[in-house]
């Protein structure tokens, strides 16, 4: 499995928000290319919100995108895997998000999480479309929420 580390804009700091991390994906994006973030040390026992950016172009030809989300923030030996509908498309087919010129971007929730406080932890992206491949999606990324 191939893995894409490029974390373009990270910040960490001890306010509303604690991380913020996105990558760019490859023009044809497969299942193989793996978004992965390391996390940097959360307070222990907190509760976190988590959300997940992306950035499309009207060259998505699908409603939704459909992403498999692992991370082991929760415990850092194990990993945890949930499968998170993206809608990037209204079903009028307009684009969903917020921007101008052909690129939109979407926020969506994923939930709460307690750390467990470990320097292991890591959040796994990648997207689970049926095609192999998809076009549209320009980068992806998380932000991590007190």
């Amino acid at each position: 499995m191939a893995s894409i580390v490029l974390a373009v804009v990270a910040s960490c700091h001890w306010g509303d928000i604690s991380f913020s991390a996105s990558s760019s994906v490859p023009r044809e994006w497969t299942r193989k290319d793996t978004v992965d973030f390391q996390l940097p040390v959360l307070m222990a026992g907190r509760t976190f919100h988590f959300v997940v950016d992306v950035r499309h172009t009207e060259a998505y030809t699908y409603r939704d995108l459909w992403v498999l989300l692992r991370h082991n923030v929760a415990d850092s030996l194990h990993w945890q895997t949930d499968t998170l509908r993206c809608p990037l498309y209204s079903e009028d087919g307009y684009p969903l998000g917020k921007g101008l010129t052909g690129l939109y971007t979407v926020e969506i929730p994923y939930g709460t999480l307690v750390s467990d406080g470990s320097s292991q932890a890591r959040v796994q992206l990648v997207h689970c479309i049926a095609d192999s491949a998809v076009v549209g999606i320009s980068d992806i990324g998380i932000r991590i929420r007190n």
